[in-house]
């Protein structure tokens, strides 16, 4: 499970909500509205009580809820199993069909590996073990294809102005370094570039 900081928040509210309400504090509350002289205070502490511990039940409900979306959103359905299960490997035997024999043979050694890999019984165990699909195989394919997309675009005429004084800001402390004897002389003892 990704630990976010919402969700460490929310762990934090309800340690605080749970030690806050437990049975030994909430008797001392109401212990102490029933040492009241008066029947109105008492009902009125009473009253409080009750309100307090309602809002903080519905809270508590709410962090439920949050936990339970989260585990919701990285647990992947049976339904979606069945499919990438059907689904993958036709795919991935066309692709080997279509490539040159020797890639095909390595390709069918490959896929004799990996087919019991992509079965239900496997998605279904490693899930059960706390393995996150949609994090571990989901988020890197999302972000190749996103770097793969970013290659692609050519730059926008102000990011090619910005490399272009950084990079004579750059070529303007070299000219400093040579201008420096002192600066000169670590700098060819450091070797980090040819001159």
């Amino acid at each position: 499970m990704d630990v976010s900081t919402e969700l460490i928040a929310l762990g934090a509210k309800f340690t605080n909500l749970v030690s806050k309400n437990s049975v030994p504090v909430v008797m001392d509350k109401i212990r102490l509205a029933k040492e009241a002289k008066e029947d109105s205070t008492t009902i009125n502490s009473l009253e409080q009580i009750i309100s307090e511990l309602i809002s903080e039940k519905n809270e508590l409900i709410q962090i439920v809820q949050v936990y339970e979306e989260q585990l919701i959103m990285q647990k992947i359905s049976d339904e979606d199993i069945d499919y990438i299960t059907n689904s993958l490997i036709p795919i991935i035997e066309q692709l080997m069909e279509e490539s040159d024999e020797e890639s095909a043979a390595h390709a069918q050694k490959a896929m004799a590996l990996f087919k019991p890999l992509l079965s239900k019984e496997t998605f279904s165990i490693l899930q059960m073990l706390g393995f996150n699909f949609k994090q571990a195989i989901g988020e890197p394919l999302t972000n190749l294809l996103k770097e793969l997309i970013h290659s692609k675009v050519p730059l926008n005429s102000m990011l090619q102005y910005e490399a272009e004084i950084l990079q004579q800001k750059v070529y303007f402390e070299e000219l400093k370094i040579f201008n420096d004897e002192q600066a000169f002389e670590r700098f060819k003892t450091v070797g980090t570039r040819q001159i």
